[in-house]
């Protein structure tokens, strides 16, 4: 499993795409979640389109809940090339940005890009969306100061200014939760410490192999959603129900593909072998 210094390096499949850690992007935004509950929520109940598997369909819950407006307002299908950014991708394109690659322009130090608070989007259809997402306090960043004319802040209350260190110290505990004999500061900044073991980071996250099963407090993890992400691809959850928690209702689905298969009924899922 190629690690984020060579996606860095060899840019893997002669693409710049954020996609290439996809893996490690969403245990990021578990921990994000185990950290601090809802922090951040999926939109993709939403009247949405991801243009890439590089999108993570995440923001804050009032930009989630002003988003709903807009889209409600507008009766229309948002295309969105870019969501909530988590601190690997954001180093993914810092560096290459440093290294001159890949045609960045411009890419913030992780831990300070307005992509990683949870309250940005972009769109290509920008001119078709600006009223109806202006009109729910997303500002629109295409005017002559910024000159970004895909992208959208939402500016509207009831949001944290956090949500960028919360990514950090997410990713910190991450990191020590599968390096015990590495531990690093969980101090929520982005330096020296933080970047090396992001370059030994797996891109596709790591490898967790646990029986997942129904406890109090419930598991919850990156594994936990690949289940309940495949238990929406047999339509025995609802893309609502992806929250990387073993609950009652994962566990319950789980026991419905059990003995649909003729399986002993556990409710008890993998290790993968």
């Amino acid at each position: 499993m190629p690690t984020i210094k060579q996606m860095i390096d060899n840019l893997s499949n002669n693409t710049c795409g954020t996609s290439t850690v996809r893996g490690l992007s969403l245990q990021i935004i578990d921990e994000m979640n185990l950290l601090i509950p809802s922090v951040l929520v999926n939109i993709e109940d939403l009247n949405v389109k991801l243009e890439s598997s590089g999108v993570n369909p995440y923001l804050q819950p009032a930009a989630k809940e002003a988003l709903r407006r807009a889209i409600t307002r507008r009766r229309a299908t948002l295309h969105i090339t870019s969501a909530y950014r988590t601190v690997a991708q954001q180093y993914l394109l810092r560096r290459w940005f440093e290294m001159g690659k890949c045609n960045i322009g411009a890419a913030a130090r992780p831990g300070f890009s307005n992509h990683e608070d949870g309250l940005a989007l972009d769109t290509p259809d920008f001119d078709a969306w600006r009223t109806a997402l202006e009109a729910e306090k997303w500002d629109w960043l295409g005017d002559t100061n910024h000159k970004d004319p895909f992208h959208f802040t939402f500016v509207g209350g009831s949001v944290r200014d956090d949500i960028g260190d919360i990514g950090v110290k997410a990713f910190q505990q991450l990191w020590n939760k599968n390096k015990p004999d590495d531990q690093i500061s969980v101090d929520n900044v982005f330096g020296p410490q933080t970047a090396k073991r992001l370059d030994q980071s797996p891109s596709e996250g790591f490898n967790i192999a646990r029986l997942l099963k129904l406890v109090s407090p419930p598991m919850q993890g990156g594994d936990v959603r690949k289940v309940q992400e495949s238990l929406v691809n047999v339509e025995l959850l609802s893309i609502e129900d992806v929250n990387g928690i073993y609950d009652e209702k994962t566990a319950n689905a789980i026991a419905t593909f059990q003995d649909k298969r003729g399986l002993s009924i556990d409710r008890v899922v993998g290790p993968p072998g």
